[in-house]
C-alpha cells in the first residue's frame, strides 16, 4: 500500500529514516513486516525459492490451489490494462478499511481528475485526525496517497515488464462493496518483491480489495472498499476539510536526472523511473511495474550519525552511511520490499566513475 510520505518537506541533514516513517499518519511501528491477521478469503501461495525469506515473525498462511490452473492470458492482459486505466482516469469516492502493522484504519478516499491530472483527498476516520490532499503528482515519483496509487505504476513501466516479474493467475470471483469483482493474483518470481491478490471491479476495473503478501505467503496488508460511489467529483469535495490537512503540489519537480550515484545491484526487473534533486542530495525511484522503492542519498553534516532500520506494515526504511573523499553521506532505501532486499540495495550505492 502506498503511504503518505510528503517529499517536499525534506530538510538537509535531517533524520530521514524517522521522517519517512513517522511524519505521515501516526501509526504503531511493527517489529517485522508481517501482520498477525485472520486468514484472507483468497490467500496467496508461497513462492518456492532457495533463498530464505527475511521476515519470520508471523504465522504462515495456508494455501489453496488456484481456481483456474491455466489462466487465459488474453483475459489477464485485458484485466491488467483495464485496472491501470481505471485508477488513472476514473473519478470516484468511497470508504475503505486499511489493515497493516496490526492496526485497522478506516479512510475516506476522494479521487478526481482536473485538467488531466489526478487530485486525491485522503481522510482518516479513526485515530488522530489526519488528512492529505495531493494534486498533479507525477505517478512515478508519487509516494503519497491511497493504496490505489500503486496500480498506476503498471502503465508507467509497462505490462510486459510486470508480467516478466510476476505470474498472474485468475482466482475466481467475489463481491466487494456490493459490486462484482474478478480476483487476480500476482505471484512474484523471486523473493525480492511481495505478491498481491487484487479484487478488480468487473465493470470499471477499479481495485476494490488488495492483499499484500510476503514471499512466504504471510499477509502484510489488506485494503478493502466497503462503499464506492462513481458519480463525478465536485471541486468542493477535493478541498481540504480540516485546518490540519496537508497539501502536496507536484508540478514538474520529478523527472530525469543525471545522477552522480549508481546502484551496482537492484532486484531483477526494477528500473529507474524517476528522480528528483533535494536540497542536500537526490532521490531516485525504481519500479518493476507493480512494486516500487526510493533511494535517497544525502550529505551528512558534522557529527551526524544516522544508521538503522524501521518497518511499518509492508514498508521498510533502511538507512546507512558512507564516506567519499572525506565527505559523509547517508543512503536511505524506503519502499514496499522485503527488508533484506532494502539492505542489499543500500549497500550497492556507489559514486559514478
Amino acid at each position: 500500500m502506498a503511504k503518505i510520505f510528503p517529499f517536499p518537506a525534506l530538510k538537509a541533514n535531517s533524520p530521514l529514516l524517522a521522517f519517512l516513517l513517522f511524519a505521515g499518519p501516526v501509526l504503531p511501528v511493527a517489529n517485522a513486516q508481517e501482520v498477525d491477521a485472520p486468514r484472507p478469503e483468497i490467500p496467496a501461495p508461497p513462492v518456492t525459492d532457495s533463498e530464505p525469506d527475511s521476515q519470520n515473525s508471523a504465522q504462515t498462511l495456508p494455501t489453496e490451489p488456484a481456481i483456474t490452473p491455466q489462466a487465459d492470458d488474453v483475459e489477464i492482459q485485458k484485466l491488467l490494462s483495464k485496472l491501470a486505466n481505471a485508477v488513472t482516469s476514473l473519478e470516484y469516492r468511497g470508504f475503505a478499511t486499511f489493515e497493516h502493522a496490526g492496526v485497522m484504519e478506516s479512510v475516506e478516499v476522494v479521487h478526481g481528475i482536473r485538467s488531466g491530472e489526478p487530485v486525491e483527498r485522503i481522510r482518516f476516520l479513526t485515530g488522530a485526525p489526519r488528512e492529505m490532499v495531493s494534486r498533479g503528482q507525477d505517478a512515478q515519483c508519487r509516494r503519497d496517497g491511497s493504496p490505489l496509487s500503486r496500480a498506476g505504476l503498471w502503465s508507467s513501466v509497462g505490462l510486459q515488464n510486470v508480467q516478466g516479474n510476476y505470474q498472474f493467475v485468475l482466482r475466481g470471483e467475489e463481491r466487494i462493496a456490493d459490486r462484482d469483482a474478478v480476483v487476480l493474483e500476482a505471484r512474484p518470481r523471486d523473493v525480492h518483491r511481495f505478491g498481491m491478490v487484487v479484487s478488480v471491479d468487473r465493470e470499471t476495473g477499479l481495485p476494490l480489495k488488495s492483499l499484500l503478501v510476503a514471499p512466504s505467503g504471510r499477509l502484510l496488508e489488506r485494503f478493502q472498499f466497503v462503499e464506492l460511489d462513481l458519480a463525478p467529483i465536485a471541486d468542493s469535495d477535493l478541498q481540504p476539510h480540516s485546518d490540519s490537512a496537508r497539501e502536496s503540489e507536484g508540478v514538474g519537480h520529478c523527472g530525469s536526472l543525471v545522477s552522480r550515484w549508481q546502484l551496482n545491484w537492484v532486484p531483477n526487473g526494477f528500473k529507474a523511473v524517476a528522480a528528483r534533486e533535494l536540497v542536500d542530495g537526490e532521490m531516485q525511484v525504481f519500479s518493476d511495474g507493480l512494486s516500487a522503492f526510493t533511494v535517497f542519498v544525502q550529505k551528512l553534516g558534522p557529527n551526524m550519525n544516522y544508521r538503522g532500520r524501521a518497518v511499518r506494515g509492508a514498508t521498510v526504511a533502511y538507512m546507512d552511511q558512507f564516506e567519499i573523499n572525506n565527505e559523509h553521506y547517508t543512503v536511505t532505501v524506503v519502499g514496499e520490499i522485503p527488508d533484506n532486499t532494502a539492505l542489499l540495495v543500500a549497500k550497492s550505492v556507489k559514486t559514478r566513475q
